[in-house]
């Protein structure tokens, strides 16, 4: 069975949005799981009856919605959507997979995790940039049932997997990282904070992260920071309201 760390590893997103930085805004995405329309049907019945993963799924155009009002009025923003995101992936994970990434299972934990398979994943993402200061947003609305489950599995346990700690090589360059999952509360059902250190030859550089995952109902929220984190708890309150925020746009497009 293939890792998964959709919830967990926010530096391999990061890579992802790199990819999609030139690719421009795209239309809207509608994947659906497969199976036939009866089988569909059921899943869908089952899924929304309460319990973990209730609510409706947010179609292309809502995620993309939601992302909008979340970067509106912010210069530099870029939005991108699912079709642009998909069309994009396979370059940010060849990236990726050249890098040399120690220790192996590491390796294989972010080069094959299971977020660079979007199909049954309605998604949007936004960037803002400022300086060496970025800060970035994702909406993930899942179609897909097994996918759901598995996200909200990866954020619940809070497992890295052995991949607290590890180093990537590229272009003659050695970095080392270092990554640490914390509890944190926000208006969802799930709320994960994850800490991202990266360094080389032991002076950090400024791709320090600090990201806020948040799961609620069968909507996945991201917001993540990278670049100066010093104000850290400061940081961290800006992001959970971002997070809430994000969370309140989705009940309205609901």
């Amino acid at each position: 069975m293939k890792k998964r760390s959709l919830m967990i590893l926010p530096l391999a997103a990061a890579f992802a949005l790199a990819g999609c930085s030139n690719a421009g805004d795209g239309g809207s995405t509608d994947s659906a799981p497969e199976g036939t329309q009866a089988e569909q049907d059921t899943q869908t019945e089952e899924t929304t009856q309460g319990g973990s993963g209730s609510g409706e799924t947010l179609d292309g155009a809502q995620v993309k919605a939601v992302v909008e009002a979340l970067v509106e009025g912010k210069d530099g923003a870029q939005v991108l959507d699912g079709d642009t995101i998909a069309a994009s992936l396979p370059q940010a994970q060849a990236a990726i997979e050249a890098m040399n990434i120690e220790p192996a299972q590491c390796a294989e934990l972010i080069s094959q995790q299971g977020s660079w398979d979007v199909e049954g994943i309605n998604m949007a993402v936004a960037t803002v940039v400022d300086g060496t200061d970025a800060t970035s947003y994702s909406v993930a609305s899942y179609e897909d049932d097994a996918k759901l489950a598995e996200a909200r599995t990866a954020a619940e346990s809070k497992d890295m997997q052995g991949c607290d700690s590890f180093s990537m090589e590229a272009q003659g360059q050695k970095l080392e990282a270092s990554a640490e999952l914390l509890d944190a509360s926000s208006d969802a059902e799930i709320t994960l904070l994850t800490k991202t250190n990266i360094s080389m030859d032991g002076v950090d550089v400024p791709m320090n992260s600090i990201s806020i995952q948040a799961i609620d109902g069968r909507t996945a929220v991201s917001v993540s920071a990278s670049g100066d984190v010093s104000a850290e708890q400061e940081l961290i309150d800006s992001l959970i309201a971002e997070v809430n925020k994000a969370l309140a746009e989705v009940a309205k497009v609901q």
